[in-house]
């Protein structure tokens, strides 16, 4: 888990900048893994831009009580950040919005500017594994 300049292509990481610090969460035929940094198990740090061993990643909040962030991945490389542990531009704490990411030309992935709730089809496929994560997450 970690940044484009230390992935392998044929898969893995020259070094792991973060480790599994819980159980993995499953719900909905899905199941992701709670990470850390691990340089300085710094909670403020982020979840990584490209996965490993799992296609879901989980961040706990500050001081480690909580599930605040999702993050999904495809072919290794982000695509959406799930978040509630924050208020955002008009979404309240608690509130999941969504974040998009897509690759830029050199194919690393940015997180755009668009921020939205989650539409049907995220709430079917992802609200049980959020919802498993923090039960007390709210989607509207």
């Amino acid at each position: 888990m970690g940044g484009p300049k230390q992935a392998i292509s044929s898969g893995g990481f020259t070094e792991l900048r973060y480790h599994q610090v819980g159980e993995t969460i499953s719900a909905g035929g899905l199941s992701g893994k709670i990470i850390a940094y691990n340089e300085t198990f710094d909670y403020h740090e982020g979840l990584p831009s490209m996965s490993n061993t799992s296609n879901i990643y989980f961040k706990l909040a500050d001081g480690g009580q909580y599930v605040e962030q999702m993050r999904v991945y495809k072919n290794r490389k982000v695509v959406f950040d799930f978040d509630w542990g924050h208020g955002h531009e008009g979404f309240k704490s608690g509130v999941v919005h969504v974040h998009q990411w897509e690759e830029d030309a050199n194919g690393i992935p940015r997180r755009t500017g668009i921020k939205r709730y989650m539409n049907n089809y995220e709430m079917k496929k992802y609200g049980s594994i959020i919802r498993k994560a923090n039960p007390k997450v709210k989607f509207r």
